[in-house]
């Protein structure tokens, strides 16, 4: 396999490329640059930070999925299975947050 792809790199590069672009829209708000071009290197941070909860989620599933089928403890399973549901939970609640625009 080859760990440059997997599911865990990718949950540490997503911020890093995230972190380069927050960074370009820093000098970019010191140097003034147009407010269009601010919001698409915003945008590109916002997708990265996405990608890596995407990621970070797939990862725990495909754990959380190995775990409660193959462990025999009726309260293991239980466990994970309540865990599931609040990852889902703050997903939930993260995607469904509206952008307010302050006057």
């Amino acid at each position: 396999m080859n760990t440059s792809s997997t599911p865990q790199t990718e949950v540490v590069q997503r911020p890093r490329t995230a972190a380069g672009h927050l960074n370009a829209v820093i000098k970019m708000a010191e140097t003034a640059q147009p407010c269009e071009e601010v919001l698409h290197q915003l945008q590109a941070v916002e997708a990265a930070l996405r990608q890596a909860s995407r990621h970070l989620l797939c990862s725990q599933i495909e754990q959380s999925e190995a775990l409660i089928v193959k462990d025999a403890a009726p309260a293991v399973r239980e466990a994970e299975l309540k865990r599931l549901i609040t990852l889902y939970s703050i997903l939930m609640h993260e995607s469904s947050r509206r952008v307010e625009v302050h006057r």
